[in-house]
C-alpha cells in the first residue's frame, strides 16, 4: 500500500524497505563473484526451501529433498492485465498473509507488487527509486522460475524496462540502465524462451549497443569509467548467456574490433595512473570468459566436420557454432598475458611488487589471469579427441595437433607457472618471494590474503591446472612429442619436460598444493555441516539473505569459497590419477590413497547444488578398484589389531571389487544425486486468480522418470528437488536403505510392507554396502590423532542402527560359506563398537520405535533396530523416550528375545540399573500389564524390567536408593495382591539370578522375602 501512496518520499522510503528485505545488494555481490569463477555456467535460484522429512523406508537418514517454502503455484498475480475474472471470492487477504510467512518474495509477487512497479516506472521515477524498482525485480526474478515467469508475463513491464533504458542518451550511464541489462540477463538464464524472445524482438541488440574504444574510455573520467565499465560487464554477461544456449555467436564478427581493445595486456602504469585498473580489468575478464563461452561451442577439432573444406557457423536448429577459423587468433591474445606476467604480476608495480602488496588492487588482474586459463582450457578441451580413452588404452595417437597446444605449454615453462625442482613442503605457499613459482605465489595469496583476492588466486589455480591437464594429455597422444634419449640433445629444456610430461615432472610442487587444499577443504566441511537447520529457514524464512539462517547460511562468502576449494581439490585428485600410476612406491600408494579418501569425503560434504560433478568424481575416487582394496586391507589389519573379532578366511577378487564398485556407484548416484520430478499433470498455468486455494506441498512427488529437461532449458539450478549438500552420514545409505534401493527416498511415504519388493537389489547393494562402511570404519581408526574425518564425526549410534537392516539378509547368505562368514564379521565388528563406545543422544532416531507396533509385525530385524536402544551403553534420556515409546504402544512383546538382540547379553544386564526413572517406567509397565505378553514370548523387555528390578530390590546395597527401593516393593506387592494372573511374574521376580549365574537356594529365597517384609513395615 505504501507503493500507491501520493508522497515521492514515502515510496522511495518503501522501496528501499524492501530493496533491503531482499537483501538486493548482498545477493547481488554474492553473484557478481559467482559468475567470476567461469567454473559453473548455472546460477541458483534464491527462493527459501526446507528439507523433507527422514523416512522410514531410507533408514529415518536426514538429507531429503529440499521443498520450496511456499509452493510456486501459490505465487499468484494480481491485477486487471493478468485475469479475466475476480470473481468467486477464492483470493484473500489471509491467503497473501500465509505465502508471505512462509516466502516473503513470493508474498509480494502474490499481492500485486508487479503492477505497481510497472506503474511507477512508466510515470518517469527519479533515478534513486527507479534504482530500487529494478533491484526489487532482479532479486524477484532470481527468486525462482516462477518470480521470472511472472515477471514475464505481468503486461508491458519488460518493454518498460528496455524503454526507459533507450529512450535516455546512449552515452549517459547511471547505476539503473545497468541493473536493467541485469534484469534481463537473468530472466533470460531463467528460462531459453525468454532469451530467444528477446533476441526475435531486438530487445537484446538494443541492450547491449555500448562498447567504447580505450581512448574514450579513459576520458570519460573515474566515475563515469565505473559506472561505464559496470554496463559493459552486464552487457557482455548477458551475449554471454545467449552464446550459451547457442545463440548470437555469429556477433563474434562483428563486435571483435571492439572487444579487440581488451583483450590485449594493457600498458599499467597508464592505468594506474588514471586509476581504472579495476575497472579495465572487469571488463577484460569479461570480454575472456566470452570467449570461453564461444569456445564451448566448438565441435571437436578432430571430428569430420573439421577435417572437411566447408565449416559450418550455424548448426541446425538455429544453434549456432564458433568456427575454428577465429580461435588461433584469440589463443595468440591470451598467450601474450602469459608471456607478460612477469611484466605484470612480478614488477614492482605488480601484483607481487612491494608497491600494492597490501592493496586490495591486487586481485582485478588475478582475475583476468582467471578468465585467461579458462578460455584456454576450454579451447584445449575441444582438442582433445572424442575417442581418447580408446586411443590411450589402446597405444594409438592423433597425427597432430594445432601449432597452439605446444606453444601454450612452453609459454607456461618459460614464465615460471611452474617449478620442476624438488620444494620444501613444510614452508610451500607462505612467501610471496619473487623466485617462487607463480602456483606457489597463488597459494600463499589464497591462504593469506583478503577475501577477494584469495579468491581470484584460487580461481586463477583452478583455470590454470585444466590447461596443465589438457596440455598434458594431448602431448602424450601424439608421436611428434614422444621423448626418447636420441630426441633429447635436439629439444630445449623447456621442450624436454613438455616432452616428457608437464605433470610428472612438477609432482613434488603438485603434491605441495595437493597438500594446501586437502587440509583446507578439511576445515571447511564442518562450517558447511553446521549451518543447515531442518525447518523452514530459521525464524524469518524468506527474508532476504540467508533464508533467516544466522550469518547468510549457504549464501555465505565463505561457502563460495569452500566450494571453490572443493572444484580445484577434485581437479587435482583427477591429475594424480593420471600421473601416480607407477610413480609411488607401495607404501607411498598407501598412504596416498588415505589421505584421497579423507579428501573425497570432505568434498561430498561441500558441494551445493550446482557441484553434483565434484561428488560424482569424488565417488570415481573412492569406489575405484585400487581404493576399495586397500579398504579390504584395513579392514584386514584392524581384524589382527582386535584379537576379539575373529578373522575371516576368504579374500575378495579383482572381479568382485569391479563389482562392489558398479553396485554403490549406482546406489550413491540413485540416491543422493537423482532430483525429483514434479507431479504428473501439474503444469497447469497459475499465474490467473482462477486458481484453487492455497496448495499444501506435497511429500510424495512422481518420480518415476528423472527429467533433465529444466537442465536442458535454463541456466539456472533450484535448490529444490534435490538433495545437495549432502549430510554426515550420507555412507550409510546402503545399509540403511530397505526398500529397493533404486527408488529409496523417491517415492511414496514409508511402507514396510514392501520392504522386499526387490530382495535381489537389495541383497547386492547391502552386501557391497557393508563393505565399504567396514573399511571405513577400519580406515578411520588408522588415522593420525589430529585428523578428524567425517567418518568419526557421524555418531557410533547412527552407524550401529543401521547395521542391523544387514541381518534381514542372511537368508539368500545361509547357502554361500563365504558369504555367510562375511556377515559374521560384521555381526562381530558391530558387536565390538556397542563394547567399546557408547550411543550418544540422537533424539531424532527414536522416530524409528514410533511406528514399530503399527508396521513391524513382530520384525526381528526391525526388532534388533529398536532394541539397540535398551542397550545400557545408550544414554538415559535415550533409553527412558525409547521404553516409554513402546510401552505405550503396548508393543513390548513384540521386541526379540535378548540372545537374539544386537551385542552380548552383558551390555543389556550390566550395570544394574540404578536411574529413578528408567526403574519407575519398568514398574509402570509391569503394573499396568504392559509386559503381560511380553512374559510369555519372551521378549528381552520382560527379561530387562526383571533383571534390573530385581537385581536393585535384592542385590543393589546402597543407603541412598532405600525410599525407592521401598517405594518400587511395596507397588510390586500390591499389584501382586490385585492380579492374580502375576502371581508367576512375582515368583520369577523373587527367583530371578543371571543366566550365568547358578540357580539361587533356599536360604537366599527366606532372605529375599525378609527384605520383602522390611520395605513393607
Amino acid at each position: 500500500m505504501s507503493l500507491d501512496d501520493n508522497h515521492y518520499s514515502v515510496v522511495l522510503a518503501s522501496a528501499k524497505v524492501i530493496q533491503c528485505i531482499l537483501s538486493c545488494d548482498i545477493i547481488q555481490n554474492y553473484f557478481d563473484l559467482s559468475k567470476k569463477t567461469a567454473i559453473n555456467m548455472k546460477d541458483t535460484h534464491t527462493a527459501p526451501i526446507f528439507r523433507s522429512k527422514p523416512e522410514i523406508d531410507v533408514g529415518f537418514l536426514h538429507g531429503g529433498f529440499w521443498k520450496y517454502s511456499a509452493k510456486p503455484s501459490n505465487i499468484l498475480l494480481h491485477g486487471d492485465d493478468t485475469m479475466e475474472d475476480e470473481t468467486g471470492g477464492k483470493h484473500t487477504i489471509q491467503d497473501d498473509i500465509v505465502v508471505a510467512g512462509q516466502d516473503f518474495a513470493a508474498g509480494l509477487v502474490r499481492m500485486g507488487i508487479l503492477p505497481r512497479i510497472r506503474y511507477l516506472l512508466e510515470i518517469e521515477p527519479t533515478a534513486p527509486l527507479e534504482e530500487c524498482m529494478v533491484s526489487v525485480l532482479v532479486a524477484i526474478a532470481r527468486h525462482s522460475p516462477m518470480g521470472a515467469n511472472a515477471i514475464m508475463k505481468c503486461q508491458r513491464l519488460v518493454q518498460t524496462i528496455v524503454h526507459r533504458f533507450t529512450a535516455n542518451s546512449s552515452t549517459e550511464v547511471y547505476p539503473a540502465k545497468v541493473k536493467s541489462v541485469c534484469l534481463l540477463k537473468v530472466l533470460a538464464q531463467s528460462d531459453r524462451k525468454n532469451c530467444v524472445e528477446f533476441i526475435e524482438n531486438g530487445i537484446f541488440q538494443a541492450m547491449t549497443c555500448q562498447l567504447y574504444s580505450l581512448e574514450q574510455w579513459l576520458k570519460l573520467g573515474r566515475e563515469n569509467c565505473k559506472l561505464s565499465s559496470a554496463l559493459m560487464v552486464e552487457q557482455l554477461r548477458f551475449w554471454k548467456v545467449c552464446i550459451q544456449y547457442g545463440y548470437c555467436v555469429s556477433y563474434f564478427s562483428t563486435v571483435f574490433p571492439a572487444l579487440s581493445l581488451w583483450l590485449n595486456p594493457p600498458v599499467i602504469e597508464k592505468l594506474v595512473e588514471n586509476n581504472v585498473l579495476s575497472e579495465f580489468a572487469s571488463i577484460s575478464e569479461e570480454a575472456y570468459l566470452i570467449l570461453e563461452s564461444l569456445a564451448r561451442t566448438l565441435p571437436n577439432f578432430y571430428s569430420h566436420k573439421i577435417l572437411s573444406d566447408s565449416i559450418p557457423e550455424r548448426a541446425d536448429d538455429n544453434v549456432e557454432t564458433w568456427s575454428w577459423i577465429h580461435v588461433g587468433p584469440m589463443v595468440d591474445l591470451a598467450v601474450k598475458w602469459i608471456s607478460v606476467k612477469s611484466v605484470l604480476i612480478d614488477s614492482h608495480d605488480g601484483i607481487m611488487g612491494n608497491s600494492v602488496l597490501q592493496d586490495k588492487s591486487s586481485s582485478p588482474l588475478l582475475w583476468v589471469y582467471s578468465a585467461v586459463m579458462h578460455m584456454l582450457s576450454r579451447v584445449l578441451e575441444k582438442v582433445i579427441p572424442e575417442d581418447a580413452m580408446d586411443l590411450q588404452e589402446g597405444g594409438g595417437h592423433v597425427p597432430w595437433l594445432p601449432d597452439f597446444v605446444p606453444k601454450v605449454g612452453l609459454e607456461i615453462i618459460r614464465n615460471g607457472f611452474l617449478s620442476f625442482t624438488r620444494v620444501n613442503s613444510a614452508e610451500y605457499g607462505t612467501n610471496l618471494a619473487a623466485g617462487s613459482s607463480f602456483i606457489e605465489q597463488l597459494c600463499s595469496l589464497r591462504k593469506q590474503s583478503e577475501f577477494e583476492t584469495s579468491f581470484a588466486s584460487l580461481c586463477c589455480l583452478h583455470g590454470f591446472f585444466k590447461v596443465c591437464i589438457y596440455i598434458n594429455n594431448l602431448i602424450q597422444l601424439t608421436k611428434t612429442m614422444v621423448y626418447n634419449p636420441s630426441q633429447e640433445r635436439c629439444l630445449s629444456h623447456e621442450e624436454n619436460i613438455l616432452a616428457k610430461g608437464i605433470l610428472v615432472e612438477s609432482l613434488f610442487e603438485l603434491r605441495c598444493v595437493f597438500d594446501i587444499f586437502s587440509k583446507l577443504v578439511a576445515s571447511e566441511w564442518h562450517f558447511v555441516q553446521s549451518i543447515e537447520i531442518f525447518g523452514r529457514g530459521g525464524p524469518a524464512p524468506g527474508v532476504g539473505f540467508g533464508w533467516g539462517a544466522s550469518g547468510g547460511g549457504f549464501w555465505l562468502k565463505i561457502v563460495l569459497l569452500a566450494q571453490t576449494d572443493a572444484w580445484l581439490l577434485s581437479q587435482l585428485l583427477e591429475i594424480f590419477q593420471i600421473i601416480f600410476t607407477g610413480v609411488l612406491s607401495l607404501d607411498e600408494q598407501r598412504t596416498f590413497t588415505r589421505e584421497i579418501i579423507l579428501s573425497a569425503l570432505g568434498l561430498c560434504l561441500i558441494a551445493g547444488p550446482r557441484d553434483k560433478v565434484v561428488v560424482e568424481k569424488a565417488l570415481d575416487v573412492m569406489l575405484q578398484v585400487p581404493v576399495l582394496k586397500y579398504l579390504s586391507l584395513c579392514i584386514q589389519r584392524f581384524i589382527q589389531d582386535k584379537g576379539s573379532i575373529k578373522s575371516y578366511g576368504w579374500e575378495y577378487k579383482e572381479e568382485d571389487y569391479m563389482h562392489v564398485s558398479e553396485i554403490l556407484a549406482s546406489h550413491f548416484r540413485n540416491r543422493w544425486l537423482s532430483n525429483k520430478r514434479k507431479l504428473k499433470g501439474s503444469s497447469v498455468d497459475r499465474t490467473s486468480r482462477d486458481s484453487v486455494p492455497l496448495e499444501t506441498i506435497p511429500e510424495d512427488l512422481d518420480t518415476s522418470k528423472m527429467s533433465q529437461d529444466h537442465n536442458c532449458t535454463s541456466l539456472m539450478s533450484e535448490w529444490a528437488h534435490q538433495r545437495l549438500p549432502l549430510p554426515m552420514h550420507w555412507f550409510l545409505s546402503p545399509v540403511s536403505t530397505l526398500c529397493a534401493s533404486k527408488h529409496a527416498g523417491l517415492g511414496k511415504a514409508s511402507d514396510i510392507q514392501n520392504i522386499l519388493q526387490d530382495p535381489g537389489h537389495i541383497v547386492e547393494v547391502s552386501r557391497a554396502g557393508m563393505f565399504f562402511l567396514l573399511g571405513l570404519e577400519a580406515w578411520s581408526t588408522f588415522l593420525p590423532t589430529d585428523v578428524v574425518s567425517p567418518i568419526q564425526s557421524v555418531p557410533v549410534s547412527g552407524n550401529c542402527i543401521h547395521y542391523p537392516s544387514y541381518y534381514s539378509l542372511e537368508w539368500p547368505f545361509s547357502k554361500m560359506r563365504r558369504l555367510g562368514t562375511f556377515m559374521s564379521l560384521c555381526k562381530s565388528y558391530m558387536d565390538n563398537i556397542l563394547t567399546r563406545k557408547g550411543l550418544r543422544e540422537d533424539v531424532k532416531l527414536l522416530q524409528i520405535c514410533l511406528p514399530y507396533g503399527a508396521v513391524s509385525f513382530g520384525d526381528l530385524t526391525y526388532g534388533r533396530q529398536v532394541a539397540v536402544y535398551l542397550h545400557r551403553c545408550v544414554e538415559a534420556p535415550v533409553r527412558l523416550a525409547a521404553w516409554n515409546a513402546l510401552s505405550n504402544s503396548r508393543v513390548l512383546e513384540l521386541l526379540p528375545p535378548l540372545q537374539k538382540c544386537l551385542g552380548e547379553a552383558e551390555g543389556y544386564l550390566e550395570p544394574v540399573e540404578e536411574n529413578e526413572a528408567i526403574l519407575e517406567a519398568y514398574l509402570k509397565s509391569w503394573v499396568s500389564g504392559a509386559l503381560d505378553k511380553a512374559t510369555t514370548r519372551g521378549s528381552v523387555a520382560f527379561t530387562l524390567a526383571l533383571h534390573h528390578l530385581s537385581s536393585f530390590v535384592f542385590i543393589s546395597n546402597k543407603s541412598d536408593k532405600l525410599l525407592l527401593r521401598n517405594k518400587l516393593v511395596k507397588s510390586l506387592l500390591r499389584d501382586y495382591a490385585r492380579k492374580k494372573n502375576h502371581e508367576g511374574m512375582m515368583l520369577r521376580f523373587i527367583g530371578y539370578t543371571k543366566p550365568s549365574n547358578v540357580p539361587i537356594q533356599r536360604s537366599d529365597v527366606e532372605e529375599r522375602l525378609e527384605r520383602l517384609r522390611e520395605a513393607c513395615d
